[in-house]
């Protein structure tokens, strides 16, 4: 059943159990609420409208749409491969280049006989050449050619899915090994945690997690993961408010770029753009420019704003 504020079914109240859960509900926990029209910034920054216009009308489903908020990370062999561009990469524009120079100098200066000179650096040339430059030109021709859309060439390259929260269910799910369920349950069954640790460098890391509040599991949904662990609190506040307006069906969704697209489809948000004659292509038809200026402007009036709506209660009266 999808998630309504209108329409809440009481929640009874039941403290942790199990000594992992206990752990998982020791930071701040923030309330449900009745949303508002704040965003979290440091999501909205991630993604910019040029960005948006290659990819529009490509058929390829966002990671957030009117259905579901799904989230992906890389596979182990997808990280190993991006590690390998990126060497190849530097390989082939920096080391390799400046390498055969080096050994270009001996040629031209050197005291041995042209002949022998000659020979050493087809010799060290073709080291090179074979055992450097050529497998360096493979990964990157093979990365240029994937990022063509020819996927057939890298079966390895899968991401695995983290969790989803879906509008129109009100479900939260938490994937495990092999993009299976570890567990689904409706939204209202979560709490929202705000877990805090020192970093080595003596900051302190934040990781927002939903934790269910009737099961002893011993993980929750990572939702930080949308805009970092090195936020202010209040980012944090902001993040659970646009999640809550996302999940409650009585409510537009969160007005952001990546969802833009989106609002078309979602008939709460579409009779409400229709009633504030809001502009179908507001973000996407902005400039990058314009658009962090907007950003900025937005930035300026949240630090006078609540970072979420009233506070509601969902537990049945004891």
């Amino acid at each position: 059943m999808a998630y309504n504020t209108e329409n809440i079914t009481p929640q009874s109240s039941k403290p942790p159990h199990g000594f992992l859960q206990q752990l998982l509900t020791k930071g701040q926990v923030f309330p449900f609420t009745k949303a508002n029209d704040t965003i979290a910034l440091s999501l909205a920054r991630e993604t910019m409208p040029s960005s948006i216009k290659k990819t529009e009308g490509n058929g390829k489903p966002s990671f957030w749409t009117e259905e579901s908020l799904d989230s992906e990370s890389l596979s182990g062999w997808s990280q190993l491969y991006f590690l390998m561009v990126g060497l190849a990469k530097i390989l082939l524009i920096l080391f390799l280049p400046l390498s055969y120079l080096v050994f270009l100098y001996p040629l031209l200066f050197g005291y041995a006989s042209w002949d022998k000179r000659w020979d050493d650096w087809l010799m060290v040339s073709y080291g090179l050449t074979l055992y450097f430059t050529l497998p360096c030109l493979l990964i990157w021709g093979h990365y240029k050619l994937v990022c063509k859309g020819y996927y057939f060439l890298a079966p390895f390259l899968k991401s695995k899915r983290v969790y989803s929260l879906n509008r129109q269910t009100g479900m939260v799910t938490l994937y495990k090994r092999g993009n299976k369920v570890r567990f689904t349950h409706p939204f209202i069954e979560f709490d929202c945690v705000l877990m805090s640790a020192p970093s080595p460098q003596g900051h302190l890391n934040y990781n927002l997690m939903l934790v269910h509040r009737y099961q002893p599991y011993s993980v929750g949904v990572p939702i930080s993961n949308l805009i970092g662990t090195n936020e202010r609190v209040v980012e944090y506040q902001r993040l659970w408010n646009m999640i809550q307006r996302y999940m409650d069906v009585s409510q537009p969704m969160p007005d952001l770029l990546v969802l833009e697209e989106a609002r078309a489809k979602d008939p709460v948000t579409v009779a409400h753009d229709q009633q504030t004659g809001r502009d179908p292509r507001y973000w996407r038809d902005m400039s990058d420019e314009t658009y962090k200026k907007t950003l900025a402007e937005i930035a300026e009036k949240q630090k006078t704003s609540p970072a979420t709506g009233p506070k509601i209660n969902i537990f049945a009266d004891s």
